[in-house]
């Protein structure tokens, strides 16, 4: 057991709900009398959460360089700084500014407080109470994947004496599977409420605000993996997700995607192809977005996202690695003759999503009459930070069912799509000792639309011969290899789909953890350091090098 002594620093320690600056300094600024902040209405249920959602921002960046920067897709530049370039090189030390985890703990000790005044049997605020323990848990999560080590607490610190106490501590991965039971206990005690509906905020719709309990057990299930019965609940959540958030009327699949002129005109390196996933990942203008961050707009309004601005814009790349990825995959288009179902068959090469991941360029000047051209990543030069989308989900539940002993259906998920086609097909796409209600769902006319999430950006995929589970080198002897070259094929498309959304560095952990393996991690990290591929192979071989240092005792 280790005490809070130094993340718990009394004037941060005994948090204000940030849409009530004074709420937990009543009648003293050392303790809180908590009779006094009774959470018992409407209203105050509406300030409480939404201060919470505040906080949230003071994360929102770290999100993305935790989960980018020290991964294998987004590489520095000469303008980046000495604290981000610290992350992407794994030499980050306690005074780093990025170490101290005190705005996490704050956003858990408000939902603590949030919690223990509305967790009566007869509390009108239980959705409330829902929420504050969904994101307490999102939060936990973030805390285990960046720093290692919990400090595990329920209960509010509300005065110097609360935070001297001792609290449990439990290191990850290490003790995974005791610290994700927690968290699941917890959801699953709420799993089913209702989550309030505040309207819109800032013209942000409330409730993609907040995070859906299934998709979070859904998440908990996929990392605690093991066993199967493991992720077929994590599949059978994700599912639920999909179609609770399936948007309303119809519905067209997000693509980028050139046409039959471009194949005649061969006009690739010049023409703009047909785009309608760009906008699908960004929080604000997508039908896809289940749960973003809203940061502010302005200074005054609180936490402005400021990885958008010009110092964001040249301050990060896309790493070689990514761009090779994309570089090398095959496009095709199947073009319909208009007789009998058949068509024609184009290829070219790269996905498009290297395409839709670029704003545009700005030439920075160097004096001397020489300047530096750099491709804005459109993810990063928005407002809002994008946390869950359907793209990922429907990724996360490939993952799920294929170490569910699923490996056709996750695979079908990559390159056809689950619409009643697919689960249809003769002969059959997936075998019937793959079924479950899990998937079955999707054999509904509201899915009918849904391709493969790798026709996203690459043509027609499910006509593709090219993109297939064999690779041409190793033969696939087992339904275990199979799982692992599907686990493969799905990592490649987390890096086509949602490279630098924030999750990359926890997609890569949880998959080195699963197989037991760092050096799964180690060396596609690894990759996008050139010269210094042995030093960073050989530092996150070891797994204690992947978690950030704990701020440095002043």
């Amino acid at each position: 057991m280790k005490k809070l002594l130094y993340i718990f620093i009394i004037a941060s320690s005994v948090l204000c709900l940030a849409s009530c600056e004074d709420m937990l300094d009543v009648d003293s600024d050392r303790y809180v009398e908590v009779d006094d902040n009774d959470l018992d209405t409407p209203s105050d249920s509406v300030y409480s959460i939404l201060g919470v959602l505040t906080q949230l921002q003071n994360i929102g960046e770290r999100y993305i360089l935790f989960g980018e920067m020290r991964a294998d897709l987004l590489d520095v530049t000469s303008y980046t700084t000495a604290a981000m370039r610290e992350l992407s090189d794994f030499t980050v030390t306690g005074e780093n500014e990025y170490t101290n985890p005190l705005d996490y703990y704050a956003i858990i000790n408000n939902c603590n407080y949030i919690i223990s005044r509305t967790g009566a049997a007869n509390s009108p605020l239980k959705n409330e109470n829902a929420v504050a323990r969904a994101i307490r848990a999102w939060t936990y999560m973030q805390i285990a994947f960046n720093w290692g080590k919990v400090y595990y607490y329920t209960d509010p610190i509300l005065s110097v004496e609360d935070s001297k106490k001792d609290f449990p501590v439990y290191m990850f991965p290490d003790q995974k599977v005791e610290f994700l039971d927690l968290l699941i206990a917890d959801l699953e005690d709420c799993y089913g409420v209702k989550y309030p509906n505040y309207g819109k905020i800032y013209n942000f719709a409330s409730d993609l605000l907040l995070v859906p309990v299934p998709l979070l057990l859904g998440d908990l299930y996929l990392w605690r993996g093991q066993s199967e019965l493991d992720y077929e609940r994590a599949a059978s959540f994700y599912a639920e997700t999909i179609v609770d958030k399936r948007p309303s009327g119809s519905y067209t699949w997000p693509t980028i995607r050139w046409g039959y002129q471009n194949f005649l005109n061969q006009n690739f390196e010049t023409a703009s192809p047909s785009n309608s996933w760009t906008p699908s990942t960004l929080a604000y203008y997508s039908s896809e977005t289940i749960t973003a961050i809203q940061m502010a707009r302005s200074a005054s309004d609180g936490k402005v996202n400021g990885l958008a601005g010009i110092d964001g814009a040249v301050g990060f790349k896309a790493s070689n690695t990514i761009l090779n990825l994309w570089n090398n995959q095959s496009y095709m288009l199947a073009y319909s003759t208009g007789s009998g179902g058949g068509y024609s068959s184009h290829f070219t090469t790269g996905d498009l999503r290297k395409q839709g991941n670029s704003l545009g360029t700005i030439t920075i000047s160097q004096g001397k009459g020489t300047s530096e051209k750099f491709s804005i990543l459109y993810k990063l030069y928005v407002d809002d930070i994008m946390l869950y989308r359907t793209g990922l989900v429907y990724l996360r539940y490939a993952e799920a069912l294929n170490r569910s002993g699923r490996p056709n259906a996750a695979f079908a998920v990559l390159k056809y799509g689950l619409n009643p086609k697919t689960l249809t097909e003769v002969p059959a796409i997936i075998p019937e000792d793959e079924m479950a209600p899990f998937i079955t769902v999707f054999n509904n006319p509201l899915y009918s639309a849904v391709l493969g999430i790798h026709a996203r950006g690459c043509g027609d995929s499910g006509f593709n011969p090219l993109y297939t589970v064999e690779d041409g080198l190793n033969p696939l002897l087992t339904k275990e290899d199979s799982i692992s070259r599907v686990e493969d094929l799905i990592c490649d498309e987390l890096a086509l789909e949602t490279s630098f959304e924030g999750n990359r560095f926890q997609d890569l952990m949880r998959m080195s953890i699963r197989r037991e393996d760092p050096s799964f991690l180690a060396q596609r990290v690894a990759s996008k350091h050139g010269a210094y591929y042995n030093v960073i192979y050989e530092l996150l071989s070891e797994p204690k090098n992947w978690f950030l240092p704990e701020p440095k005792k002043k």
